[in-house]
């Protein structure tokens, strides 16, 4: 068998069980297993086959095939996830797209509810800017932290609560940044099974989605430079509201569409 024919028997499996994405997943538990892109591999070795078919397996009780692999890219970089935290998604790049145009090396930023750390991380990266990271469950501050140290990144980690700004008395910011639980309680009741095992700490936002944004912008727009900005990532069809708490908290607001043209971050300037 080769990585063709690999992927086709992977994703018909995948495809039984509803995976929402079944050929690209099938590719992607080819690759990790046998390192390579299918399509340049001539012929799977038996072990090989065994563990790609162990791993569909799992993948079709809706285990999210991140946690299976325990490491998912973002922007470039690999990180660490497993139960507990936020896994990266691919929206989520366009706040590192937003701090590429106005972060250089003399930056500094935060990042609230930081989770695994790829937007800190990303940033720092990207930029060359120094980095905070505050995150306040256990499992998540583990995962950043390991993640800090596979990329080599400059970020410092707090282990405290997004909602509490004592830890920064004195320090300001270029920009802050946070994708916090933005999910309204009817869209919890309807999650995708491979999404309920996520943290829902790391998901819900209240029943109307908003809680955070409600008091984010408030309590940290003292800790930010003139000049400087609050990025947040939001739910479809959330940007409206959160650009209004934006401005009633005295930033000067603006929608970003992500590349599928949904209103993805909210930037408030300073």
């Amino acid at each position: 068998m080769n990585g063709r024919e690999a992927v086709k028997r992977i994703a018909e499996m995948l495809r039984k069980v509803e995976v929402f994405d079944p050929d690209f997943e099938a590719g992607e538990i080819v690759r990790e297993v046998s390192g390579s892109h299918p399509l340049f591999l001539n012929e799977i070795a038996d072990e090989q086959w065994r563990r790609m078919a162990e791993i569909t397996e799992k993948r079709a009780t809706g285990y999210p095939l991140q946690y299976i692999f325990g490491s998912w890219e973002f922007y470039g970089y690999d990180f660490y996830v497993g139960e507990g935290v936020l896994i990266p998604r691919p929206e989520t790049e366009l706040l590192i797209d937003i701090a590429k145009k106005r972060l250089n090396k003399n930056s500094i930023i935060l990042d609230l509810c930081s989770g695994s750390g790829c937007i800190p991380i990303a940033c720092a990266k990207e930029t060359g800017c120094k980095a905070y990271a505050v995150e306040l469950y256990e499992k998540a501050y583990s995962y950043l932290e390991r993640n800090i140290a596979r990329n080599s990144a400059d970020v410092r980690a707090i282990q405290g609560d997004a909602l509490d700004n004592s830890h920064f008395e004195g320090v300001s910011f270029d920009g802050i940044f946070s994708n916090p639980p933005y999910l309204t309680g009817e869209e919890m009741d309807k999650l995708q099974r491979e999404v309920r095992y996520e943290p829902e700490t790391a998901l819900f936002g209240g029943e109307d989605g908003l809680d955070f944004y409600r008091q984010l912008f408030s309590l940290w727009k003292s800790r930010i430079k003139k000049g400087g900005f609050f990025a947040v990532e939001v739910g479809d069809g959330q940007g409206e509201a959160v650009r209004v708490l934006m401005e009633e908290a005295g930033f000067t607001a603006e929608i970003i569409k992500d590349y599928q043209g949904i209103g993805r971050v909210v930037v408030g300037n300073i």
